[in-house]
């Protein structure tokens, strides 16, 4: 059945345009509508996708990225985009389905209690050691220092600007040269609109313009990780900063979700012309984000003037969540189905699929005193082809031999492999795992513990099933998507739109129109302004400058007569938009204040549209 009233909007007009404006930069959040057919409500699981399409945005002067978002109900669903020179399209991209629910979890705490003994895997600066683990005096114990000052990373000048390395870690398979590997989701975590949350607190802390913000590594090709040839894109998440909860020197709880929409954030580009960092497509690298993530330090500033005006004093970070795309084959949600398990545990075995990766209540116990192999038996919906196995350790009793075998039919069952699992691994929990790849066809896995370090009890923590072929439930929740479309012509305008299809129905949002550019001249749009008090102010804006150095301030000023203008600043020289923002201080008390973005460079100048500021009042 399709939905009677599918989630658009008309968008027409200058309103229309400061609306969409407003959208780009994440400031209006807008509701889900709840639909009604003419003689009764609708249920959610006969509802048809629910699509909009969202604005695009310039990759050059020959491609754009177009984004949208789609509410599919709970149900699989694929979509693709539209597009052409006419509403009559006449293109389409590739056909995608919705990656599966966000039901994935890493968690770290420090806390050496819960065996998160030291920094656990993660690193922090140029060096890797400006991280330090205290044990005590977090929100649960122990918590990681990231200390100012650091050294600068100036390899991405030419996209972001400078940057500092607050936190890292590796989630992938890149060799972080500590030893410790995450390999959350076998090493390709979908982050796709994660889910992050964490406690932060700044320490005399003094940002100097830097923001606090996301960042995503992915490689374009593992195999190439060690090569001199190595390629790897990295995306900074400005769509939402971490600074306002640095300010109070105390503990503050910060939750927040990485939206896959290529306004919310900044291809980091290169510096130097250097060929190993190079773009790869936003939802490519969220999608398989095989090498590392960080909190980091965006728009550092080297220096005003002859003084040095980086960042100053400490953060601390404790109880980090993550919570992402849950691709294993044995999670319930994708087909997966626990057909039998021994009956005398002390522990429900539903444990070992439900996501997260060890923790109190989240890992399984045998009975008292194993006698025999304890052995669990996952069918699936459909004939699957598993290519990784992952098998994680019970932090307190934790079981040794492991056989992992598979079946066609139930009946026939042949060994694919037999291993030690380590009883633990220094950089903690997280990390005590089997991890083997494999190719096999499956109706049905078993997982049999052999043997244990301790006689008490076998334990253990998450089994993972990774693989294709199987058809995975959704979120009943808003997914943003995003594609590139290349091989465009300068100074076209483009009509495009976003189509979803699950097995209710197939919707087709509102169209969108985009000029490509016809030349270098920078792109700018004026964004919004925040952190406003009585005298000051922090303005941003969207800058694209189309692969020429482009140089970009603000002019503000009462009246709209722009009287004041912000210091020059470097803009980049890459293809795609990224966030630029300046502070504003000397401002008057009470009053209102005109302000634009301005991009200039060698082919141009481009202003952006007047928006205002009103100071409050002393």
């Amino acid at each position: 059945m399709k939905n009677p009233c599918p989630f658009n909007f008309p968008v027409t007009g200058h309103a229309g345009v400061r609306l969409l404006r407003r959208i780009a930069f994440g400031m209006i959040l807008l509701p889900v509508v709840s639909c009604m057919a003419a003689d009764r409500v609708v249920p959610v699981e006969e509802q048809a996708p629910d699509v909009e399409t969202r604005p695009a945005s310039a990759l050059g002067t020959t491609a754009i990225t177009v984004n949208g978002r789609i509410q599919p109900h709970g149900q699989p669903t694929t979509y693709w985009f539209e597009h052409g020179t006419s509403t009559e399209y006449g293109q389409t991209t590739a056909e995608r389905p919705l990656p599966p629910r966000l039901a994935a979890y890493y968690h770290e705490s420090w806390d050496q209690k819960s065996w998160d003994e030291g920094l656990t895997g993660w690193r922090g600066g140029m060096s890797s050691k400006d991280l330090t683990h205290l044990a005590e005096g977090g929100k649960s114990g122990g918590f990681v220092r990231f200390s100012e000052p650091t050294a600068d990373d100036t390899n991405h000048a030419d996209g972001i600007g400078t940057v500092n390395l607050a936190q890292y870690f590796y989630p992938g398979t890149y060799p972080s040269g500590s030893g410790a590997y995450a390999y959350l989701a076998a090493g390709h975590p979908d982050l796709r609109d994660a889910r992050m949350s964490l406690w932060v607190r700044g320490n005399h802390w003094v940002p100097n313009g830097s923001e606090l913000v996301f960042w995503a590594q992915s490689d374009h090709d593992v195999a190439r990780q060690l090569t001199a040839d190595w390629r790897r894109a990295n995306w900074a998440y400005t769509g939402f900063s971490l600074n306002d909860h640095l300010q109070s020197g105390k503990w503050e709880f910060v939750e927040y979700r990485l939206l896959n929409d290529s306004h919310a954030w900044t291809y980091a580009g290169n510096a130097n012309q250097r060929t190993s960092y190079a773009y790869a497509p936003l939802d490519n690298v969220l999608g398989q984000l095989n090498c590392n993530f960080f909190h980091i330090l965006a728009f550092v500033e080297l220096t005003t003037g002859a003084v040095k005006n980086q960042p100053r004093g400490s953060i601390d970070f404790d109880e980090f969540t993550l919570a992402y795309r849950n691709d294993s084959l044995v999670f319930p949600g994708n087909g997966g189905k626990l057909v039998s398990a021994p009956s005398d545990a002390l522990d429900n075995a539903r444990t070992l699929a439900d996501g997260w990766r060890h923790g109190p209540g989240k890992m399984w116990r045998s009975a008292a005193r194993p006698s025999g192999p304890q052995e669990f038996v996952y069918g699936f919906e459909k004939t699957v082809t598993i290519k990784a196995v992952q098998i994680h350790q019970h932090s307190q009793w934790p079981s040794k031999e492991i056989e992992v075998l598979v079946s066609p039919d139930g009946q026939l069952w042949k060994t694919v492999f037999g291993k030690t699992l380590p009883e633990r691994s220094p950089a903690g929990p997280n990390f005590t795992f089997l991890l083997e790849r494999l190719s096999e066809k499956a109706t049905q896995m078993k997982v049999r513990i052999l043997s244990g370090y301790k006689a008490e009890h076998w334990g253990l923590g998450e089994i993972e099933v990774f693989g294709s072929d199987a058809v995975m439930s959704t979120d009943d929740d808003w997914y943003h998507v995003n594609m590139d479309i290349k091989d465009l012509k300068p100074g076209q305008t483009y009509v495009y739109r976003l189509v979803a299809k699950s097995s209710t129905g197939t919707t087709r949002g509102r169209h969108q129109t985009f000029t490509v550019p016809v030349t270098a001249t920078p792109l700018v749009i004026t964004g919004e302004a925040s952190r406003i008090g009585a005298r000051s102010a922090k303005i941003e804006g969207r800058l694209n400058a189309l692969g020429t150095r482009t140089q970009f301030y603000f002019e503000y000023g009462s009246e709209g007569n722009y009287a004041e203008k912000t210091p020059l600043q470097y803009g980049g020289l890459q293809i795609t938009p990224r966030t630029v923002l300046a502070n504003l201080t000397g401002l008057k008390p009470g009053a209102v204040c005109h302000y634009r973005l301005v991009g200039t460079n060698e082919t141009g100048t481009s202003y952006g549209e007047d928006k205002t500021l009103k100071t409050r009042a002393e």
